[in-house]
């Protein structure tokens, strides 16, 4: 297939992320800057052709010519960011072979918080109506395998999604590197942190002033897209058993995942 190439007069930025994890808080933040025009979920909204995108990678270059960078286009703005959990689930590669190099935002949040959160939005890979929509899940082609999954808890299910989304996110960063491409990575508690929020608009090349850092107070003073169902984690190993299943399952597959996953929430707590 040949590839048609794209030019913009624009800065693109994306996430890698798994959605739960800040998105709607990095969307305001992102529009306090004032060359930005700053997207959540926008249409043409790649839930749209996710699905199909799954096992026919093709329908991506299609969505994304006649679809995506037309509106894009019509933007105002020198730069457009786009927080979507969707874009690293088949799009990004398409855009890379279609000549666009976008900046990426490595947004994550501690697994166990992802998956409780997904529960409580009763969104479950191959499960439910929604997660089956918004979330990838063990029959899609080019995932983390997770043998016997039709055996898998609720809980289990959206806890391999969290883990296959933090290898997503390596495998971009990864890539943003060897491409030359600017690339942060921060967690949902480190964006509410000035120092550290200023020094990710430094790597994107975005502007620092004043105005900016008064608006990430204020913003950051407030609680965004909150689960309408609020449950706080179980404070029992239930948890932690189910979890120790899908980690046993996965490390056949991607060994070293568990290390960098417990390295890097553990730099968390640390800085905490």
């Amino acid at each position: 297939m040949s590839v048609e190439q794209v030019v913009l007069d624009k800065k693109l930025i994306f996430t890698v992320t798994a959605g739960r994890t800040g998105t709607s808080y990095l969307t305001k933040l992102l529009e306090a800057v004032p060359t930005v025009s700053a997207h959540h979920e926008p249409k043409p909204n790649y839930v749209d052709v996710l699905r199909r995108v799954q096992s026919n990678p093709y329908m991506a270059y299609d969505f994304l010519f006649k679809q995506k960078i037309p509106a894009i286009r019509e933007c105002p703005g020198e730069v457009y960011a786009e927080t979507s959990h969707l874009i690293c689930k088949g799009f990004i590669e398409p855009m890379i072979r279609m000549g666009l190099r976008p900046a990426l935002i490595i947004l994550r949040r501690p697994p166990r918080e992802v998956a409780w959160s997904y529960i409580l939005r009763d969104c479950v890979p191959a499960w439910s109506t929604l997660g089956i929509a918004y979330l990838l899940d063990p029959r899609d082609p080019g995932v983390m395998p997770l043998l016997r999954w039709e055996t898998a808890s609720a809980y289990q299910l959206c806890f391999w999604y969290a883990l296959e989304m933090e290898r997503r996110q390596r495998h971009y960063a990864k890539l943003a590197e060897d491409l030359g491409l600017p690339v942060f990575d921060v967690t949902n508690r480190e964006l509410n942190d000035w120092l550290i929020f200023s020094e990710m608009l430094d790597t994107l090349d975005l502007p620092i002033t004043d105005k900016i850092r008064r608006a990430h107070a204020a913003i950051s003073k407030k609680h965004h897209n909150q689960n309408p169902k609020q449950m706080d984690l179980p404070i029992d190993d239930s948890l932690a058993t189910q979890e120790e299943d899908i980690w046993d399952a996965v490390s056949h597959y991607e060994p070293f995942l568990r290390d960098h996953v417990t390295h890097r929430y553990a730099t968390l707590s640390q800085a905490a």
